[in-house]
């Protein structure tokens, strides 16, 4: 039985952790620095729950104090599935520092449960001990199993647990599952154990009845944690979804599904402007499908019939979404959408698109390095058709003090694109400032004139060509590359930015 219980414990450590991220994701995003904090305390609290469960093992070693550790470990975990959410949004909305956001988190949401289950380990190896003769073989045998199970907890919780249910079902889960593990530690008077095994039990389902009422519109994938909000803009009501704190990712008129509704999405209509006469639309970046519904909606203007759109979009959840709540259409033979990674895509694909639209770097908190180095730039270029034109959204400041990232990869695209223009979707007149950036890039040299305001044909495309900026590269950042994209580093300094 001691087997069993370090090896569950083992696992439930991984799956805890797995669902560590989902958990802190709503309140401080998905990024290196989310995770490098949430290994760093629960590692910490191991080692110092380590420490002492093996000091209180020499002092009092028996089957039933291992029981109530156990069910220690169970509550703890409870505490966590209550008020992770409270927890997360204090941090969050109070501590301007992401890393110490990050830390703070982790530690107020799962310090606790960390620290008790790092006391087992070492209590249930000294339980376990016979002689100091075998005590080797012991030790080594036991931490086997315990690595064992943490191999298979860290597999189940990223591969099925994070894919099936939502981040605190999981924890009531594993506080349950810790609850299993006191009853079967010692059988002699379980009264009070089974009792808080029930109570646990009806929290639990307590729980998650309030979290369906509340939380209805709550969608979580193995990728993100997925947020949709209705609300309203002036007088139309929106609905927003959001997979990082502080920013929604895309944008629908309730009462117009197929327009566009944020305003940086609507510079994409540069490309029909430019190359009128394309038919292969390769989009990067699915989100909400905001810009391939106005696609087949005919108002980007191209030729209705010829159109073929290819969405390339991580997160089968983020297109079950726009399916379910943003009214992307099931069976349009003109849209073909393809689940993956859109740089393993691009390495693999050998096909040439007209336009092709990038929209992958959502927020400061999370950003896909290896869209945006040299070599990313190489493959999307090869992508282009002769003729043809990428446009990119790049979320940062053009020029000043936090313009590292962008001009890291503006510098990027323009070592494989012969032209790169970069307009101000938030303010153009003001390059120092955060805002969403697009990047037109052209295979070929244009021929002069094309950014023409009085060649626009209609107002609306004039404003768009108005708000090109002039924006030189900035000799002192290199371009990404993929062996160094410091792009947290850059980020930070974004989101350090944001917060002032």
């Amino acid at each position: 039985m001691l087997e069993i219980i370090i090896f569950c414990s083992g696992a439930l450590i991984m799956v805890l952790e797995m669902v560590g991220a989902r958990v802190l994701a709503p309140h401080v995003g998905t990024s290196a620095v989310v995770w490098t904090s949430l290994i760093g305390v629960v590692l910490a609290c191991l080692a110092v729950g380590g420490y002492l469960g093996g000091r209180l093992a020499d002092r009092r070693l028996s089957r039933r104090t291992l029981a109530g550790l156990l069910a220690c470990c169970a509550v703890s975990c409870a505490l966590t599935a209550l008020f992770h959410q409270p927890v997360g949004e204090a941090a969050g909305r109070h501590i301007r520092s992401l890393q110490w956001a990050a830390v703070a988190a982790a530690l107020g949401i799962f310090a606790l449960p960390g620290f008790c289950l790092g006391m087992v380990g070492p209590y249930v190896i000294r339980l376990r001990m016979a002689s100091l003769e075998t005590a080797g073989a012991t030790v080594g045998r036991l931490y086997a199993l315990s690595t064992a199970g943490s191999i298979a907890g860290t597999f189940l919780g990223g591969f099925i647990l994070i894919s099936w249910w939502p981040g605190s079902v999981i924890l009531w889960g594993v506080a349950l599952g810790m609850g299993v593990l006191s009853l079967l530690a010692d059988r002699s008077r379980p009264v009070k154990r089974l009792l808080l095994f029930l109570l646990l039990a009806a929290l639990a389902l307590w729980s998650g009845g309030r979290a369906q009422q509340g939380a209805w519109r709550l969608v979580e994938s193995p990728y993100n944690s997925i947020r949709i909000m209705d609300g309203e803009d002036g007088e139309r009501p929106v609905r927003l979804v959001a997979t990082d704190p502080g920013f929604h990712q895309s944008g629908m008129y309730r009462d117009d599904p197929a327009e566009l509704y944020a305003p940086y999405t609507r510079y994409y209509a540069l490309g029909p402007l430019l190359v009128p006469q394309a038919s292969r639309v390769l989009m990067l970046g699915g989100g909400g499908y905001s810009v391939p519904k106005w696609l087949l909606s005919g108002r980007a203007g191209l030729a209705d019939e010829r159109l073929r759109c290819t969405v390339v979009e991580l997160d089968p959840a983020m297109t079950q979404v726009a399916r379910e709540y943003f009214a992307l259409p099931a069976d349009d033979p003109r849209l073909r959408i393809i689940h993956a990674d859109a740089r393993a895509f691009l390495e693999r694909q050998r096909e040439r698109y007209d336009l092709v639209f990038v929209d992958v770097f959502n927020s400061c908190y999370s950003v896909p390095f290896h869209m945006g180095t040299c070599e990313a730039a190489a493959r999307m270029r090869a992508a282009v058709a002769p003729g043809g034109a990428l446009i990119m959204n790049v979320i940062g400041a053009a020029q000043g003090g936090d313009a590292e990232l962008f001009q890291s990869i503006y510098k990027a695209l323009r070592t494989a694109f012969a032209e790169v223009h970069v307009f101000g979707a938030g303010n153009p007149y003001r390059p120092e400032s955060l805002q969403n950036l697009m990047l037109l890039a052209f295979p070929e040299k244009r021929a002069p004139g094309w950014q023409d305001e009085e060649a626009a044909p209609t107002p609306e495309m004039a404003a768009l060509l108005s708000a090109r900026m002039d924006v030189p590269p900035d000799p002192a950042i290199p371009p990404l590359r993929d062996d160094f994209a410091p792009v947290e580093r850059y980020a930070l300094m974004l989101l350090d930015a944001q917060r002032r």
